[in-house]
């Protein structure tokens, strides 16, 4: 069973993820903010890490470069999401991040579904 830690201050979508991924037949492990979501990260190895940009204490881009910088980490596929950025320069900040997709808010489950199928699929 592949393992996903899924990171985001806000309690909805944070549970609106989970419960999607766990219906998926995954393991999700949660964390509201950057720091626990690194610590998580490190103790649990994820095949996948799903971050919120605008996170407290460590935002999702510098969250990015953390896991694409570690040696062991580096092999974690991530996806940053936000309800704030969008377009296409953000994209092109996000993929420079190191992050492997993204998606846009308020999300769309089936389209989380399918990038989290088709990123797992290469790994």
């Amino acid at each position: 069973m592949k393992k996903i830690v899924v990171i985001d201050d806000d309690k909805v979508t944070l549970r609106l993820v989970e419960k999607t991924l766990v219906d998926q037949g995954f393991e999700v492990l949660t964390a509201p903010d950057g720091l626990s979501g690194l610590d998580l990260i490190h103790k649990s190895l994820p095949s996948l890490v799903i971050s919120d940009v605008l996170i407290p204490k460590i935002d999702g881009m510098e969250l990015t470069k953390k896991i694409k910088s570690h040696s062991v980490l580096q092999y974690i596929h991530v996806i940053l999401m936000s309800a704030v950025y969008k377009g296409f320069a953000f994209k092109k900040d996000i993929l420079e991040s190191g992050a492997d997709s993204f998606l846009a808010k308020p999300l769309n489950t089936s389209e989380l579904v399918q990038q989290v199928n088709n990123i797992l699929k290469k790994a």
